[in-house]
């Protein structure tokens, strides 16, 4: 019998219990809708509220402007929403995955209490207290790295920061985008990564075990071909990161400092995001390779010994001239056996060495061009861009009694 084994890489770490206490528990109703408010309500709305009554608005696409600061919008308004709306997708496929390897027998009976350990190893991991302790150090820094160079002696005007007599200091939007809403981001997708490391650890330790893999699968990988959809699913992650990390950063230095799309610092960033992101998913797979390459051609070797068998058999019958009076059932059934046989042998011929699917990889590029796409309205229409934006300021200002 198969030992108890729970498998999740989310369930019950920090965040998820701090989101419970806010009444957004990971399988509560809503939990999705709900966590999309609080992080939004956490981040971008203090920073635009702080903003507005600061006088940090109008004028257009300067850096002057909070409303008019691309990035601040795609990072709290669209990519935040989406790492919530990733980890529930995450979560439910790779537990579905982590069943299946179980259900359809790929892990032998004998190799489950190496599962159990596995499972054991990544509850422990998960709950670890080290990794978030080191998410938050990591993400504090990363936001004081964008935040020094403002202090220097002849900073870019922005938003983050106003002198104040002989003092240059932030502004109160400033500080908490740099102490609050930028560390949450940070900390958000820091974590996210974590997760993935998690996951490619199960899959290593996974395809070390001796699976039962069967060549003449119809999903033309042994019978893993949900590993594939698997990965597909990271994809969400994938857009919501390229907004959050690389649109972001790339729409800023279009729209506020004019760079142009020929430059490196703009193209560099969005080619290497579109390459490497569904690399990073695909190449794990490949750990797989070796058994699933020794399990085909160890098929191909028992299948071209049955069909040639079975074919010398068939022919001999056929281009002799007394068949022995076989009835003609008999022969069908005989062309029938020799017709499946070639069958199967062209399907283990087709068989892939690495469980990864031409649909699963499109979803993946597809997600890191689609976080690029976001570019495509400050590429085309810089300008009126920046009269939509300094029209909000004005809005927001007269509202605020400006």
């Amino acid at each position: 019998m198969a030992p108890e084994a729970h498998f999740s890489l989310f369930d019950g770490d920090r965040l998820n219990r701090l989101f419970a206490l806010l009444h957004a528990p990971q399988e509560g109703r809503y939990r999705v809708i709900k966590r999309c408010v609080i992080v939004v309500l956490l981040t971008w709305v203090p920073v635009a509220v702080l903003a507005l009554y600061g006088g940090l608005l109008g004028g257009g696409m300067t850096t002057t402007n909070f409303f008019a600061d691309f990035a601040a919008h795609a990072q709290f308004l669209i990519a935040m929403p989406l790492f919530m709306l990733a980890e529930p997708i995450v979560e439910v496929s790779t537990r579905t995955a982590d069943r299946q390897f179980i259900d359809c027998g790929i892990i032998r009976a004998q190799d489950l209490p190496k599962l159990h350990r596995v499972h054991v190893l990544l509850r422990r991991l998960r709950l670890s207290l080290w990794p978030d302790i080191a998410f938050v150090a990591i993400a504090y820094a990363l936001s004081l790295a964008i935040l020094v160079p403002e202090f220097s002696a002849h900073p870019l005007p922005t938003w983050h920061v106003k002198d104040y007599a002989q003092w240059r200091t932030l502004t109160a939007a400033g500080a908490w985008e740099f102490l609050i809403a930028l560390p949450i981001l940070n900390y958000t997708w820091l974590r996210f990564v974590w997760k993935i490391v998690l996951w490619t650890v199960y899959l290593e330790r996974v395809s070390r075990m001796r699976l039962e893999l069967h060549p003449a699968h119809p999903d033309l990988t042994g019978g893993i071909g949900f590993i594939s959809a698997t990965q597909g699913r990271f994809a969400v992650f994938i857009l919501a990161y390229g907004i959050s990390n690389i649109a972001a950063t790339v729409g800023y230095e279009i729209a506020i400092l004019h760079y142009r799309l020929s430059v490196m610092p703009v193209w560099g960033p969005l080619l290497g995001f579109t390459i490497v992101a569904p690399l990073l998913f695909t190449l794990p797979l490949l750990m797989f390779t070796a058994q699933l390459y020794r399990s085909k051609q160890h098929a191909l070797a028992l299948y071209r010994e049955r069909v040639t068998e079975h074919s010398r058999i068939v022919e001999k019958r056929w281009l002799e001239r007394n068949r022995g009076g076989e009835s003609a059932a008999e022969e069908v059934r005989e062309l029938t056996e020799l017709s499946a046989l070639g069958t199967m042998f062209t399907r283990i011929q087709t068989m892939r060495v690495v469980p990864f699917d031409l649909r699963s990889f499109s979803q993946l590029l597809g997600s890191s061009l689609g976080s690029i796409a976001v570019l495509l309205p400050l590429l085309h229409a810089n300008a009126n861009v920046a009269g939509i934006f300094d029209a909000i300021g004005k809005l927001l200002g007269h509202l605020a009694g400006r």
